[in-house]
């Protein structure tokens, strides 16, 4: 198994401006850090911890929402990853690179062979990635992170340096998870979205999450002060309009519904929680 990475992608809505990530920053609650606190991990700062503290203070519940989705993507990653459904490539596109409980050693689990591509914007996640996943390589798969602007996706999946990793003209099982609710602007998600459908083979599967509006709205304006206006771009949205948002994608049952509903299996919150955890998610065929 290897990892690897490129120099960054030139995916940038002006194309007479060269592609930049981020610049990293440490003073800015960065949505992989607080993820890692959650977690009860180590690799976070002040910044991060503060930011989850003061939205617990107005939602206590953000750390069942967060398993909701977190027991959501589990089953999910493994409906797709199942041997079943004959994906032997996958790609995620999002925010930030997870090493603690990741998503390509979630899919290896299921099939030992995958290839797998992470496609991020923040390079601190990114280097963090590289060097995590080398060290819990397999021989069997092989790992591939490429900084680049995951917002726009039509030039990342039209490059030379995806398509000498993933064989776009075979099914691939594509994970939206930190990319629909960190991508602020409607109308830059519906082109987004319409070309990833168009770069897909049919029999592709596609995972997608998205955060929801809170229904107080003291906690969905905290949530917005924290993180809306930062670089990471955190939109939260109420569940019919993201319903909108993917009009055109074909869901396996139960839908894109709220996390709590899709499948449960008996772990993580359940339906009955729906209210306390406003997070969605489902699985789409192209």
């Amino acid at each position: 198994m290897g990892v690897a990475e490129n120099r960054p992608s030139h995916g940038n809505p002006d194309p007479g401006r060269e592609w930049r990530p981020p610049q990293p920053t440490f003073d800015l609650p960065h949505p992989l850090r607080m993820r890692d606190f959650l977690l009860g991990g180590k690799d976070n700062y002040q910044a991060d911890r503060d930011a989850v503290e003061a939205t617990l203070a107005v939602y206590p519940d953000l750390k069942l929402a967060f398993q909701a989705e977190q027991a959501f993507l589990r089953r999910a990653i493994a409906w797709i990853a199942d041997p079943a459904q004959g994906l032997t490539q996958f790609l995620h596109l999002g925010a930030f690179v997870p090493t603690r409980d990741s998503y390509d050693g979630q899919v290896r689990a299921q099939c030992p062979e995958a290839t797998f591509v992470y496609v991020t914007d923040d390079s601190i996640s990114a280097a963090h990635a590289r060097g995590v996943l080398a060290a819990q390589a397999r021989p069997q798969g092989e790992v591939y992170v490429q900084l680049a602007d995951f917002r726009e996706p039509g030039p990342v999946l039209r490059g030379p340096w995806l398509s000498e990793r993933l064989d776009l003209s075979r099914p691939v099982g594509v994970l939206l998870v930190g990319m629909l609710d960190f991508t602020a602007d409607d109308e830059r998600l519906t082109l987004a979205l319409s070309h990833l459908r168009a770069a897909l083979a049919p029999g592709s599967l596609i995972v997608a999450q998205h955060a929801l509006e809170h229904p107080a709205p003291a906690t969905s304006a905290q949530a917005r002060r924290l993180l809306g206006h930062n670089p990471f771009q955190f939109t939260a949205r109420p569940l019919r309009r993201v319903r909108e948002l993917l009009a055109g994608f074909e869901f396996v049952d139960p839908g894109f519904v709220p996390c709590t509903s899709w499948r449960p299996d008996g772990e993580g919150p359940g339906a009955e929680l729906e209210p306390r955890c406003p997070v969605a998610g489902g699985i789409a065929r192209v």
